[in-house]
């Protein structure tokens, strides 16, 4: 059933929408230039060395991209794995301190959170890192002996301690420094507190061996190769500049405040989150009994710390926290077993947070009315369907939550009924969202505009971007474009005694043909840049506003001496 769930929630629809024009841009077409020049080491964009970020999810895409061929589907293929992944490995760890159906449902709730859904249709390095990470601090968990005291020792600990190195590994390949980080500051505690409880960490020397092996064969080669390849510039562009400076300083996000996470890690459980208000009942009883093999205390500690590194940071950003979601979502499905079995006393508590969660679906399905008018591609059936069975889903929720309440005795399949309803608004939600609102029916805007501008580059012509598709045009376009930072370097290479070509909004190809720059424009797309669309556009969603007019425009018309055909090929 969770392979099912994950197949709808993280691979149906994957390759819709279009490469956003957001940080996914830089993964995707990274990856694309690394099959193009054959160059497996150095990651480039834009024909660009890019040290960003370590090599393992461009290797990944990149694969994909050898196996199936150059397209977004294949670009976010690890992330949608890496969700999958996370779901079993949810799974897994209820199935070993609860029961077969806490896990069941810890494996849906994971495979059915909005921040996991989301992440898992973008081709970022985010949810692989939350998944080796993961990885990792559950093999070190059962590798060390550090479980719940009723739990005992699993028969393949040794196996999974080195498991847990292959996955600190993956962690270290895709993000850095901050792979080993995470799991660090939630086993060694454990490790501790499992001490000073009587019961001493232990694992056999074969497998703390196999384990770092696996770290130091997987992990080390490609940093030592960057490091022969590129000399200091590499190791001090990304472990100073993109480690410690994104951890302890604003030069790449603002400061945020300390509560910043709080909101996005209920927003990353959505629609699960109002359950979370059974928590507070095991935790407290866990605590007041200070029972250090209590599992709920664990998952505590293992969501907890992440969360409290994060905040610790100045650099915040949403995805940063993803790898505290796998053991909420344990928690999460143990609390409703609990409130949902014959003679609970949480039957109120429970009924509460089905209806909030159902209220918040169809909270949801309005919004997605709402904003039909942004959808401007859209025929007009489609987003009000789709709005209408995501209601009926919200209002089935509520009403299932409290007739359960009032009837005792259909209480018990009404609530077995109540997670599934649950999971089938967010399948709904995921599908409806990522194939339809956030999609064309058509080709995207983006690839229209590439198949403009490969069309009028007849003689091969440079060409720029100016605020407005700049990092996903080039993955669709194939020949690097210039990125001039302001109006004026737009005007100054406009002026250029050779033919060029500029993609720009209509608002700015306006203010220069108004300062005397004559331009020939070739063609148009309307565009709603959905991969920064805010909370504010969904309260007010004014097309005026959000939806753009994008123009290509040459210095000068194509004439007979340009010569030869269109470069690159749209994808």
């Amino acid at each position: 059933m969770i392979a099912g769930v994950c197949a709808l929630t993280f691979l149906a629809g994957l390759g819709r929408p279009a490469v956003t024009d957001s940080d996914e841009a830089y993964y995707a077409e990274a990856a694309r230039e690394m099959i193009e020049r054959g160059d497996w080491l150095t990651p480039y964009y834009n024909d660009e060395i890019r040290f960003e970020k370590p090599v393992l999810y461009y290797w990944l895409a990149a694969a994909a991209y050898a196996a199936g061929g150059v397209s977004p589907g294949a670009a976010r293929l690890p992330s949608a794995l890496a969700g999958i992944g996370l779901a079993l490995l949810a799974c897994a760890c209820a199935r070993r301190w609860y029961d077969e159906r806490t896990a069941l449902l810890a494996g849906i709730i994971t495979a059915t959170s909005f921040g996991y859904v989301a992440m898992a249709r973008h081709a970022l390095p985010d949810l692989p890192l939350a998944f080796f990470v993961t990885l990792a601090t559950w093999g070190a968990i059962l590798g060390l002996r550090i479980e719940p005291s009723r739990a005992g020792d699993h028969p393949a600990a040794d196996r999974w301690l080195v498991a847990a190195g292959a996955g600190a590994a993956g962690a270290f390949l895709v993000k850095g420094p901050v792979g080993l980080v995470l799991p660090a500051v939630v086993v060694v505690p454990l490790a501790a507190w499992t001490w000073l409880h009587g019961r001493h960490p232990r694992a056999s020397r074969a497998a703390i061996v196999g384990a770092l092996g696996a770290f130091a064969v997987l992990a080390l080669p490609w940093y030592a190769a960057m490091a022969v390849e590129h000399g200091p510039a590499y190791v001090e562009r990304f472990f100073i500049g993109e480690n410690l400076e994104r951890f302890a300083t604003p030069r790449y996000n603002d400061p945020r405040p300390l509560w910043y996470y709080l909101p996005i890690v209920a927003g990353g459980l959505l629609p699960w989150t109002p359950f979370a208000a059974l928590w507070a009942p095991a935790l407290s009883r866990a605590w007041r009994a200070r029972r250090a093999g209590a599992a709920e205390l664990r998952l505590v500690w293992w969501a907890w710390a992440p969360l409290a590194f994060y905040t610790l940071s100045v650099g915040k950003q949403p995805r940063y926290v993803l790898p505290v979601l796998p053991p909420l979502a344990v928690l999460l499905a143990a609390a409703m077993r609990r409130a949902a079995a014959p003679g609970s006393e949480r039957r109120g508590l429970l009924t509460g947070a089905s209806v909030a969660s159902g209220l918040l679906v169809v909270l949801v399905a309005e919004r997605l009315y709402a904003v039909r008018p942004l959808l401007v591609e859209w025929s007009s059936p489609w987003v009000p369907s789709l709005a209408a069975v995501v209601l009926v889903l919200g209002v089935a929720i509520v009403a299932a939550a409290v007739v359960s309440h009032r009837d005792r005795s259909q209480r018990a399949g009404l609530r077995g009924l109540l997670p599934a309803l649950v999971a089938a608004a967010s399948v709904c939600l995921a599908v409806a969202t990522y194939t339809v609102v956030l999609a064309s029916p058509q080709r995207a805007p983006v690839e229209r505009m590439a198949a403009l501008v490969l069309e009028s580059r007849d003689g091969g012509e440079p060409y720029c971007r100016y605020r407005v598709f700049t990092r996903n045009l080039v993955f669709y376009t194939g020949p690097p474009a210039a990125a001039p930072f302001s109006l004026e370097a737009v005007r100054d290479f406009l002026r250029r005694p050779d033919r060029v070509l500029c993609v720009l909004l209509e608002t700015d190809a306006a203010e220069l043909e108004g300062d005397g720059l004559p331009l020939d424009r070739l063609g148009a797309v309307s565009y709603l840049d959905t991969g920064s669309l805010t909370f504010e556009a969904l309260l007010d969603p004014d097309p005026a506003r959000y939806v753009q007019q994008v123009v290509l425009v040459s210095n000068r018309p194509s004439g007979p001496s340009s010569g030869g055909g269109p470069r690159g090929h749209p994808r």
